[in-house]
């Protein structure tokens, strides 16, 4: 027995020393060893199209939580169209959209990447809805030559908002004040510590509708044949389902991510291509429906007040809320 208390003791030591070598942990950080890999998903020729992903809550602001990403949908929407740009047998891209939408900012940041990306790459991009493309979602789908949603989808939403709690009365309750020292009257304007003054709403509501007219805008100049005035009466907010879409000409056609690439050989004069995904080495690359989302850059609940928007402040958002995952 004393012979083998030692031997096991040595045992233990060996497997704990060599585990770190066997094991890796990956907690989300992309490190330089993870540079993108291309990867062929469908078809074979000298050319390319490209699926790029753009899934869930848009915004450049990394998530709170340690073992989450710090790569958001922004940066890695960036990321892969300047590797895009430098390869010379790149002729076209497919914008896989899969989101609600997210902040103001963002939304028209990756909506003019995809722009710039266009202006100097000369190549078509079409747009293929997933489940959601909605707000935000669908401010960035314009960026596209052509839009093509599944059967399926839900899109539309065209609207801004910005979250706003009150919970003053509440912290009354239990004793709790706020006193701000501010430099201005409006200096807290949005504050969920204290009541909003008729004069704030009306502050805010300029805002909103200044950045709701920039949305209405941005349909108007990327849809052919609708006005804004014919935009206007389409952006109360309402989601529309893909058949509704196409009747109200918010997008193209209806088809499968096949059909979209279709539309972007078709627009790129090219009769073979191989479709390619961009990815970190240890993702699943086997078919053109393989993907590697990103963790949401936050998932907004109701109850968790201190999580997510904490982060982010009181955002402006192009936003449907229920494409919230756990709202």
């Amino acid at each position: 027995m004393r012979t083998i208390k030692p031997l096991m003791r040595c045992l233990i030591l060996i497997i704990l020393f060599m585990l770190p070598g066997c094991i890796t942990v990956q907690v989300g950080m992309r490190s330089p060893q993870d540079r993108l890999r291309e990867t062929v998903v469908q078809d074979k020729g000298w050319n390319k199209i490209l699926i790029l992903d753009i899934n869930g809550f848009l915004s450049d602001v990394g998530p709170w939580k340690p073992y989450s990403p710090p790569v958001t949908v922004l940066n890695d929407v960036k990321e892969k169209l300047r590797k895009a740009e430098k390869d010379s047998r790149i002729k076209g891209v497919i914008l896989r959209i899969n989101s609600p939408g997210g902040t103001v900012t963002a939304s028209d940041s990756i909506y003019d990447e995809i722009k710039q990306f266009k202006e100097k790459k000369r190549v078509p991009v079409a747009a293929q809805m997933m489940d959601t493309a909605a707000s935000g979602g669908y401010y960035v789908a314009l960026a596209a030559d052509r839009i093509v949603a599944q059967p399926t989808s839900i899109t539309g939403s065209i609207g801004v908002m910005v979250q706003k709690f009150d919970v003053h009365e509440l912290l009354a309750k239990i004793g709790v004040m706020n006193t701000p020292v501010k430099s201005g009257e409006h200096k807290d304007i949005g504050s969920p510590f204290r009541p909003q003054t008729e004069e704030e709403q009306k502050l805010l509501q300029k805002t909103i509708d200044e950045l709701y007219g920039r949305f209405v805008q941005t349909v108007a100049d990327n849809r052919k044949g609708l006005t804004r005035d014919e935009v206007l009466a389409l952006a109360d907010g309402r989601i529309y389902t893909s058949e509704q879409a196409l009747k109200n000409r918010l997008i193209d056609r209806i088809g499968y991510l096949n059909d979209a690439i279709d539309e972007v050989k078709n627009m790129a004069g090219l009769e073979t291509a191989r479709v390619i995904i961009y990815h970190v080495p240890s993702a699943y690359t086997e078919n053109i429906y393989s993907s590697v989302p990103l963790p949401p850059v936050s998932e907004i609940h109701l109850l968790n007040l201190n999580r997510d928007l904490a982060g982010l402040g009181s955002p402006f958002l192009y936003l449907w809320e229920p494409g919230f995952q756990g709202w």
